[in-house]
């Protein structure tokens, strides 16, 4: 390149930087005590005030910017903020509904211990499931230390649920009446019909009403009884109602099938009974003269 042209070029940025500098001078200098003509002072402003302008704009876009980062920073901060609050309520929520349905069942079993003063009542959880029929029987948190034994009766408030078939020192294992091995003596009411209530196993939750006298009037929805006829169950604790009767009973007998009045899968505790007071076969009305 010829040096020519490099010298044009360093005049030229010379220049220029000096009447930027006059420029700048000119706006500095108070106008009240400058004795520079209005005619200069118009050209200056005229010259600057598209710079001026174009400097404001991009002030102004540079602080939009920077305001918006800001904003998009201050909302993601109260958004993981607001997460974490509705986190924190849906627990206190959880919690709270947890612990309103314990008291609505604890109140459950003290109005049902209050109805029944008969009883020796003991409150057991659930804990979990033996290895096998897990589905038809619980293991308790009580045992042997507790006062449980083998042949106590297990309730709630809907009615009778089973049986405590097996103890240890801290738990117990409760034999549900949908068991196959389980029967009880039932009552149907309010005909007073007597018959055998037995578990189906873990596939039904539905109980087998069988020995029922042929002529007895009974029908859907009536409800089913302990008869207490035996040393185990007490008479009078429900265990469901009539859901079906079996059309093919024999001319002596009828077969009906109960739904129980509890649903088992959806137990927390139970109330284990002893010290009951077994009522007399004979004190007990047998309008059929029928006995299990």
């Amino acid at each position: 390149m010829p040096p020519n042209f490099n010298q044009k070029k360093d005049r030229f940025t010379q220049l220029l930087l000096v009447g930027v500098l006059c420029i700048v001078l000119v706006i500095a200098f108070d106008v009240r005590t400058s004795t520079i003509s209005s005619t200069i002072q118009t050209i200056t402003r005229e010259i600057m005030a598209p710079l001026q302008d174009w400097s404001a704009d991009v002030f102004s876009w540079w602080k939009d910017m920077f305001d918006t980062v800001q904003n998009f920073r201050t909302l993601k901060e109260e958004n993981a903020a607001l997460r974490e609050h509705n986190t924190l309520l849906l627990q206190a929520y959880s919690r709270l509904e947890t612990l309103e349905s314990e008291n609505r069942r604890l109140r459950d079993m003290i109005q049902y211990q209050e109805e029944n003063l008969q009883y020796e009542i003991t409150i057991a959880k659930i804990i979990g499931w033996p290895n096998t029929n897990w589905s038809s029987r619980y293991i308790l948190n009580l045992g042997s230390t507790s006062g449980i034994q083998v042949g106590m009766i297990a309730v709630s408030k809907q009615g009778v649920l089973g049986k405590i078939v097996n103890v240890t020192t801290n738990t117990a294992e409760l034999m549900l009446l949908t068991d196959e091995l389980t029967s009880v003596g039932a009552r149907v009411l309010p005909g007073g019909y007597l018959g055998i209530a037995s578990g189906q196993g873990a596939n039904t939750s539905s109980l087998k009403l069988t020995l029922l006298p042929g002529t007895a009037e009974i029908q859907v929805g009536d409800k089913v009884v302990t008869s207490g006829l035996s040393d185990l169950y007490p008479a009078g604790l429900t265990i469901g109602i009539i859901g079906k009767i079996d059309p093919k009973g024999t001319g002596m007998h009828q077969t009906a099938y109960i739904e129980p009045s509890e649903e088992f899968t959806s137990l927390f505790e139970v109330m284990i009974l002893s010290s009951v007071k077994i009522s007399q076969p004979n004190a007990i009305a047998n309008p059929n003269g029928v006995t299990p």
